[in-house]
């Protein structure tokens, strides 16, 4: 089931609809939906990153969990100069499918250096992404 056919649409602060997929913007977090087929490249990332920082500013612990739902690709090489830019990424879950996508989730997260665990439900996703939110702002307050 696609996020816009779950209860999690309506609950989202923000949703917006790109050439590349749909995001959907809570509190702390985002769910991203990337369409089937799509090579997301860097000015996808780009617009992407740009959402992340009118919603959460540059200095707020967030998360993205990605819903592998579709089938597409990653071109990495275009993401490495662009993923140290989000900066206060705390949580990267992704909801997979298949191995294939849990395969390219694993080698993302070696290529980007990304902090990432893979779960087989939103809702376990969801809680993991909340939890880490939670401890880096934790830390935040401490230091």
């Amino acid at each position: 089931m696609t996020i816009k056919d779950s209860t999690l649409a309506s609950e989202a602060n923000y949703v917006y609809n790109l050439k590349s997929g749909d995001l959907y913007f809570y509190d702390d977090y985002l769910i991203s939906e990337v369409h089937e087929g799509v090579i997301v490249m860097y000015n996808d990332s780009l617009e992407v990153l740009n959402l992340v920082h009118k919603h959460y500013g540059f200095e707020k612990p967030y998360g993205l969990i990605s819903h592998r739902f579709n089938s597409y690709s990653v071109n990495l090489s275009d993401l490495l100069p662009i993923a140290h830019e989000f900066g206060l990424l705390v949580a990267n879950a992704v909801v997979a499918y298949t191995d294939m996508a849990l395969k390219n989730f694993e080698l993302e997260k070696r290529v980007l250096m990304l902090k990432g665990e893979s779960f087989d439900n939103m809702e376990d996703a969801i809680k993991w992404t909340k939890a880490e939110i939670d401890k880096a702002n934790l830390e935040k307050t401490i230091s």
